[in-house]
């Protein structure tokens, strides 16, 4: 199980936490399961008041019973996930303690008693701010919980975090003196959705089974064109009429490197619902449509998944040279400006993309619709500079690899010229999906 925090909310809070040292301090977490139930999305963090408690010592706490119910009402009312949190003063790893066991099976009934779980508890090392989590089930038993802080990188605290040899590591011998074997170990335990399977999409997927992502979530509702066999990864002249998330699918488990690859035929936000994507760690955005990228652009913020935009457009004069080109890579997500803040976002053609087909067909009959449905220019070379970029600012989310201190927000490629910029912007202020309220997952 995961517990997705914010960076945003995750310092101030482990600040607060940790801000006494000669006493123990709590708090609470309340989070909202996400669809597949294996991962929990913080959105309440609070320390307990100082009149919350009935005993605080360095080694010892008791909360008072009614602060504590103040606290967890909201958890009754919106069906959310409660966990307890307490620092150990002085400590610089967290562990749980005989005291914190008896404690937490005395605790964790009531909780479920009055709100459905999963629920836990977290320990806060006081010097080093490191979490530790657990969960408890209604007949306590205890199971490991990762905590993952979402913000420039993904910071990982739990088992998930700490490397370990397995089956088949000599076929990344290569990556892990790039990488580290901690590195390795946290991309065959990542979630990596792919929406859009095409000239993009497919250098992203097969890039990723050949990294060796842990699990690959495709969704895609087109078929494998003539035209597409030059560019899609995978694809040969006999999957003309087949589905693209197959042919993807097919390519990464022939790699045999053990990623498992989960295949949604359909599109999202028609056939394939965003509840699909909610427990993926990372999101590749591949699509040249508005109303997916903008349903992704939600989904990054309301359930804290980074996500990786990409495209390229091509214009070419009369004689073939390339007149105007440009490709981008994007990282949205908590603490970063959104999709829409960055232009990439155009109200135009999510009307025009919501129109029902024959509306569709009568205003570009009449002239009011120019230009949606021509085919562009798409060269695989390009597709996979792009793609590439995509995937090492993946790594970058990850692994750190790459540098993490000062990471681009957008890439911008001009492939005329082959220069390659880094673009950066503030968050709007007054943004509904990225500003300082996000957006929460009913808007989704």
């Amino acid at each position: 199980m995961n517990l997705r925090i914010s960076e945003a909310q995750w310092l101030p809070f482990r600040d607060a936490l940790c801000a006494r040292s000669d006493v123990e301090t709590a708090g609470i977490i309340l989070a909202e399961p996400a669809a597949d139930g294996h991962v929990l999305v913080a959105r309440v963090l609070q320390a307990f008041p100082e009149d919350g408690y009935l005993i605080r010592r360095p080694d010892q706490l008791r909360l008072d019973p009614v602060v504590l119910n103040r606290q967890i009402r909201q958890a009754r009312d919106r069906g959310l996930a409660i966990f307890t949190v307490h620092t150990h003063p002085g400590a610089t790893q967290p562990w749980f303690s005989l005291a914190d066991d008896h404690g937490d099976r005395r605790l964790m009934p009531s909780f479920h008693a009055q709100a459905d779980g999963p629920h836990g508890s977290v320990v806060v090392a006081g010097s080093s701010g490191v979490p530790l989590a657990r969960c408890w089930s209604e007949g306590n038993e205890v199971g490991p919980v990762d905590i993952t802080v979402v913000g420039d990188t993904l910071q990982v605290f739990g088992d998930s975090a700490m490397p370990r040899a397995s089956a088949g590591t000599q076929f990344f011998d290569r990556q892990i003196l790039a990488l580290g074997a901690a590195g390795q170990t946290r991309l065959r335990r990542l979630t990596v959705g792919v929406v859009g399977l095409g000239g993009t999409g497919s250098v992203v997927a097969a890039q990723l089974a050949h990294l060796g992502i842990g699990r690959l979530v495709f969704i895609d509702g087109d078929l494998v064109e003539a035209s597409n066999v030059s560019r899609i990864f995978g694809a040969g002249v006999e999957d003309v009429g087949r589905g693209k998330v197959a042919v993807a699918a097919r390519y990464a488990s022939g790699v045999g490197l053990g990623s498992e690859v989960v295949a949604h035929t359909g599109h999202l936000g028609d056939t394939v619902g965003l509840s699909m994507l909610e427990a993926c760690d990372v999101v590749f955005s591949c699509v040249d449509r508005h109303t997916p990228r903008a349903l992704l652009n939600r989904l990054s913020y309301a359930f804290l998944v980074p996500l990786i935009d990409m495209g390229s457009a091509f214009r070419v004069g009369p004689t073939g040279a390339i007149v105007g080109s440009a490709g981008r890579v994007v990282v949205v997500g908590p603490g970063r400006p959104c999709l829409g803040c960055w232009g990439h976002l155009d109200p135009r053609r999510l009307r025009i993309e919501a129109l029902p087909a024959d509306e569709r067909a009568r205003e570009i009959a009449d002239g009011y619709i120019q230009g949606a449905d021509v085919a562009q220019p798409s060269v695989v070379a390009f597709n996979t500079l792009v793609a590439g970029a995509g995937v090492v600012e993946l790594l970058r989310l990850v692994t750190t690899f790459a540098g993490s201190d000062d990471p681009p927000q957008r890439l911008s490629f001009d492939f005329a010229s082959g220069a390659v910029r880094r673009n950066r912007l503030a968050p709007g202020a007054a943004c509904r999906v990225c500003g300082p309220r996000p957006a929460r997952s009913e808007a989704c």
